[in-house]
């Protein structure tokens, strides 16, 4: 056996180094993919408060413009009036704001409303509808809801 040539003891001493540079490789792909994941799921995260905080202020908003139309409800023309352009918070937390578009006769059986409203001259019953704008704005953290609601009173 000594004077076999031994033809594999060179290639074994050359291969010495690529396994650790093969588990640097490994490793750095894989801190890349894990650096990836991280991030995609911060933003994930992210996009979700986001859009749970504008839910939150959309309800809050609905809440402002429903207690707005309370508002319009319960009291007289004048005492509306002179409120007008009057910032209000509402008890769900939203701001409101009130202001009087235009008034016109009602057409229609009762005083119903008619929009676009019309003339009341074949109605049975006519009644003066007043058009109220209602801007309800809320905030929750970053999130903000703007909502504008037209409103008919008849009186």
């Amino acid at each position: 056996m000594n004077g076999l040539p031994n033809i594999y003891k060179n290639d074994y001493k050359s291969d010495k180094g690529v396994a650790l540079l093969a588990v640097f490789v490994v490793m750095i792909i894989g801190l890349i993919l894990a650096a990836l994941c991280f991030y995609l799921i911060s933003r994930g995260n992210q996009t979700y408060q986001a859009s749970k905080n504008y839910a939150k202020a959309i309800n809050t908003a609905q809440g402002g413009a429903e207690e707005a139309v309370m508002f319009i409800e319960k009291n007289s023309f004048d005492s509306i009036e002179y409120q007008l352009g009057t910032e209000k918070t509402a008890t769900s937390g939203a701001k409101y704001l009130i202001w009087r578009v235009f008034w016109n006769n009602l057409s229609g059986f009762g005083g119903a409303p008619v929009f676009p409203p019309v003339s009341g001259a074949y109605s049975g019953v006519a009644g003066t509808g007043v058009y109220y704008l209602v801007h309800s704005q809320a905030t929750v953290k970053s999130s903000q809801a703007d909502l504008y609601v037209m409103y008919m009173k008849g009186y």
